[in-house]
């Protein structure tokens, strides 16, 4: 295709940048777990921080990765958190209301799905702009998770034990004389994670993403379907926002309205701090994780060092601006060349 011809230069390009990007990324990330190893190794270098750690950054993980996929196509996605909420209140409801578990989980699904198919209609179709209508999409599902438990918590008590108990189960696998656990959670995260970004890398049919990213004029001309590409993309997003819930509303045996508040934050400077762009055309599966790990240390940093939670929430707006500012050299220099 003609597209193909006319991106490879600029696509080997933004290939080797993004390995380098990962690699100081790798580095940087390194250099946190010195330092906080350095001032509490006993607390710092242990398996049950370590798995701490991954184990809670796992609902960051799904939300930065659905966060990665519509920027990539030039888009934006700032209701990712409210609609976690609001998938994980249904979800809960229907469990309460003795909704058998796996038709509570299409349903739920349905409701995320169709928030991810809102977004992208109005965007896509109608023409409005990603920020206003994801940030509409924001306070609406938020509100309508609100009112549905008046801010309450639900839980399931009667719900199939085994839901609320396998997002926390653990996998115990025997390493030397040690042996180690790893919550479902996190090994599902991983997996679900891992086998999208395969996917992204290597499946033809993904590629679309990037090339609608670089230049929605040549993949229209190519021959590219790019409205059902881009609403692919935030439909996609939406699933793994619904995976997030999901995993979320197992572990804490609740649903609530305030999950995920500020979420779409941390997603987005994950996101971009992992290679993400902000004009699309760039992003990886694994520059978003880590992304999300780097934001994961500082804050496990805060909580060992006894630091201010205010200054944890003031780092990460800086260390967005930062990448925001990386983002917008890269373009430059992609621009001249």
């Amino acid at each position: 295709m003609a597209i193909a011809a006319a991106t490879k230069p600029r696509e080997r390009m933004n290939l080797a940048f993004a390995a380098n990007r990962q690699f100081w990324l790798l580095m940087i990330n390194l250099v946190v777990i010195g330092l906080i190893g350095y001032f509490r190794p006993e607390a710092f270098l242990s398996w049950t921080n370590f798995k701490a750690i991954l184990t809670l950054m796992s609902y960051d993980l799904l939300l930065a990765v659905a966060m990665t996929v519509v920027l990539i196509v030039r888009g934006l996605d700032l209701s990712v958190g409210s609609v976690l909420a609001l998938t994980s209140v249904v979800l809960a409801m229907l469990l309460k209301d003795g909704t058998p578990v796996y038709l509570a989980l299409i349903l739920s699904l349905g409701v995320a799905l169709l928030c991810g198919a809102i977004n992208s209609v109005l965007i896509v179709k109608v023409g409005l702009l990603p920020f206003l209508v994801t940030l509409a999409m924001m306070t609406a599902a938020r509100g309508v998770a609100t009112v549905l438990t008046t801010g309450q918590y639900v839980s399931f008590p009667y719900a199939a034990r085994w839901f609320s108990k396998f997002a926390r189960e653990e996998i115990r696998i025997p390493i030397g004389d040690m042996v180690y656990g790893f919550p479902n959670m996190l090994l599902i995260t991983l997996a679900v994670t891992g086998l999208f970004g395969l996917l992204l890398w290597r499946w033809a049919p993904m590629r679309g993403f990037f090339y609608l990213g670089e230049s929605p004029e040549a993949a229209k001309l190519s021959g590219l379907k790019v409205d059902r590409i881009a609403i692919s993309a935030y439909v996609l997003a939406a699933a793994f926002v619904w995976v997030a819930a999901v995993l979320m509303t197992s572990a804490n045996k609740i649903g609530y309205a305030n999950y995920g508040i500020g979420a779409e934050l941390r997603a987005l400077a994950a996101a971009v701090i992992g290679g993400a762009s902000l004009s699309g055309g760039a992003g990886s599966v694994l520059g978003t994780f880590l992304g999300v790990l780097l934001l994961a240390l500082i804050g496990n940093g805060f909580v060992l060092l006894n630091g201010d939670p205010n200054w944890q929430q003031a780092t990460v707006g800086a260390v967005l601006i930062l990448a925001v500012a990386i983002d917008a050299i890269r373009r430059a220099r992609g621009g001249d060349a």
